[in-house]
């Protein structure tokens, strides 16, 4: 038959499209296939391509319309391609990454990866929380999914920041490291009171400070007066206020803290609200003058990134009871802080 005159039939019968899967079914017509053959003389480009597909029912198809790729035709030289012959490979990826989705925290397993006794997976840290399978409900058995992590190792994850705005991409090797200091990881309220469990993007902190925690009070100027009162109360007590200057926002706090019977530490800091590459290009002062007593302290304000509890191994200013009675006036602590860019960075 000529091929022209097989053009009516195809046109005849709908055609099911579907770009997103590719696919070819083996037809008993030679006509047909020899038609085939002349397709890749069309030259398309790449941002205009459209994969066009006719399928038909044969005993190729399951009830669900998908074919079986076990049973392939040859004919003319030509072979049938089944679905992952012409899958692209960046889909492929992403297809295998989503099978490594834990289906109790939706992050993705890394190794070890364990598996329940119908192979449904489950990351080791979940493993350790659960009795049952999250999908079936059978028994969960420690048994790891050695070819999934095979798969794992071969593959390229997104950051877990990415819905912050991380666009990079890691082998599971890089993953953990690289996500300990991604610079879009969630920061934590700076606030020294550690009941708050706010925690979000570093554009949203100054804004969490002023909403919702009524006590910070905010100065504009490289050159402040941090007054502190009643610094001379029982109990620990922390006073905090956000300097703003050179177009940032820096965190001072006083925080006093008992360490044992009749034993009692100030602690003060600068930290800036922002990164710690940010947070290297300033340097601070403070100092306090009383009853013709000085007293200067000079140092780079710290991140807000690093944690304001690890007292004893940071750079902060520590006073102790005896030196803050010294310095304090009606109970009063006036502290002058002096906040300036670094020769060299200023821009």
């Amino acid at each position: 038959m000529p091929i022209g005159n097989s053009l009516p039939l195809l046109k005849s019968r709908p055609e099911r499209v579907n770009p997103q899967r590719t696919t070819a079914t083996a037809t008993a017509s030679v006509e047909m296939l020899t038609r085939r053959q002349s397709a890749p003389a069309l030259v398309i480009p790449p941002e205009e391509t459209h994969i066009v597909l006719v399928t038909r029912k044969s005993p190729d198809t399951t009830a669900a319309g998908e074919l079986v790729p076990s049973r392939k035709k040859v004919q003319s030289g030509i072979v049938a391609k089944g679905p992952l012959d012409t899958i692209r490979s960046g889909a492929s990826d992403d297809f295998l990454i989503s099978l490594l989705e834990c289906p109790v925290c939706f992050g993705y397993m890394m190794p070890p990866i364990m598996q329940c006794a119908r192979g449904h997976l489950i990351c080791s840290s979940c493993r350790s929380k659960v009795n049952l399978c999250p999908v079936c409900r059978v028994s969960m058995t420690n048994i790891r999914s050695l070819a999934m992590e095979k798969v794992a190792s071969k593959l390229v994850f997104p950051c877990k920041h990415s819905h912050f705005g991380c666009r990079a991409r890691l082998s599971y090797a890089e993953k953990s490291n690289h996500e300990e200091d991604c610079d879009w990881r969630p920061y934590f309220c700076p606030y020294p009171d550690d009941k708050c469990s706010w925690q979000g993007s570093l554009k949203d902190v100054y804004q969490h400070l002023m909403s919702s925690h009524e006590n910070v009070i905010t100065m504009e100027g490289n050159d402040i007066i941090f007054l502190a009162t009643n610094v001379n109360l029982e109990g620990a007590l922390d006073w905090t206020m956000v300097q703003s200057c050179h177009g940032r926002h820096f965190l001072l706090s006083l925080e006093k803290i008992h360490l044992g019977e009749g034993c009692q530490q100030y602690f003060t800091a600068c930290r800036m609200i922002g990164t710690m590459r940010d947070a290297a290009e300033f340097v601070y002062n403070i100092s306090l003058e009383a009853h013709n007593r000085t007293l200067r302290w000079q140092s780079k304000p710290r991140s807000i990134r690093e944690s304001f509890a690890s007292f004893t191994n940071a750079d902060f200013l520590v006073l102790n009871k005896s030196t803050v009675e010294l310095f304090s006036e009606d109970g009063n602590l006036a502290l002058n802080v002096v906040i300036k860019k670094v020769q060299g960075n200023s821009h």
